[in-house]
């Protein structure tokens, strides 16, 4: 069976993980790959796991595998939604 695809939020973005804003449940621990679409850098996925959810708001999970590719392109994203001002277009 193939994976569904399902467009999701993102909050709380960090080279570790983020917090995912879904009315989904997610049981923890549960692995799966996300796709995410970067500001300034484009596409990029993650092999990602649950950690913990927040009933009827969403779950948090931490990054477990991406290349090294990935894993800069991610820096290179977070450093520069650090620098940016807040509510920057």
């Amino acid at each position: 069976m193939g994976a569904l695809e399902t467009p999701v939020r993102i909050y709380d973005l960090s080279c570790g993980g983020c917090f995912i804003i879904s009315l989904h449940e997610q049981g923890q621990g549960v692995s799966f790959t996300l796709k995410i679409e970067l500001p300034y850098e484009g596409w990029i996925r993650v092999r990602a796991e649950s950690i913990y959810h927040r009933p009827d708001y969403g779950f948090a999970v931490r990054f477990t595998q991406m290349s090294d590719d990935v894993a800069q392109r991610l820096e290179r994203a977070v450093d520069a939604l650090k620098e940016r001002e807040p509510y920057d277009e």
